[in-house]
């Protein structure tokens, strides 16, 4: 069944938003249910006909039919702001490389160094990604501006003789709520406009 044969069935026009679909498979249900002595295959009918109207909208199918995306390279731009950029990066790194001789307890400074090093990775790679760079591409950027802080604060960890494996999860937590605040999927953040 197509979307005209469904909309023709409940008496929606096809354009039908999925709010009126549900509206006019309950009034046809209240007649055709088996329950109140109606036709079980004129009810089967209007089922699917109500499947193919709520599950077939025009928007997936604009959605299914998005142009590829661009490669990485061809949305990177030079940052607005490169000696801020670069002296922050250096900061940062220095702060990841020093949370192991800091007279913090070492849980407190390898967090707080990651938590300033998902800040700045937010930060570099909102300067470095064009407008055109989709949640893929932020995303990519981020893992690539934040892996090499976090070898460096597993690097520093094995020099000072502590295990990385109690800290992983102070490494990595930043890192994914930076990535579910970019990721539209999560539900947690808007989309990029265009």
């Amino acid at each position: 069944m197509n979307r005209d044969e469904a909309a023709f069935i409940l008496g929606v026009p096809v354009t039908a938003d999925p709010e009126a679909v549900r509206h006019a498979w309950r009034m046809w249900a209240r007649i055709a249910h088996p329950d109140v002595d109606g036709d079980p295959a004129h009810f089967a009918q209007l089922d699917a006909a109500r499947r193919v109207l709520l599950h077939t909208t025009p928007a997936v199918a604009s959605v299914l039919a998005a142009a590829p995306r661009k490669p990485l390279l061809l949305v990177v731009r030079a940052p607005a702001h490169p000696f801020a950029l670069a002296l922050s990066g250096i900061v940062t790194i220095l702060l990841a490389a020093v949370a192991g001789w800091s007279p913090l307890p070492y849980a407190v400074a390898v967090g707080t160094s990651s938590l300033a090093a998902a800040l700045w990775t937010v930060w570099a790679a909102s300067e470095i990604l064009s407008r055109s760079a989709d949640h893929g591409h932020r995303i990519a950027a981020l893992a690539m501006l934040w892996l090499p802080i976090v070898l460096l604060q597993v690097l520093v960890s094995v020099l000072v003789a502590t295990s990385f494996v109690p800290i992983l999860p102070l490494l990595a937590l930043p890192f994914v709520a930076v990535v579910a605040l970019v990721n539209p999927g999560a539900g947690l953040w808007r989309p990029v406009g265009r």
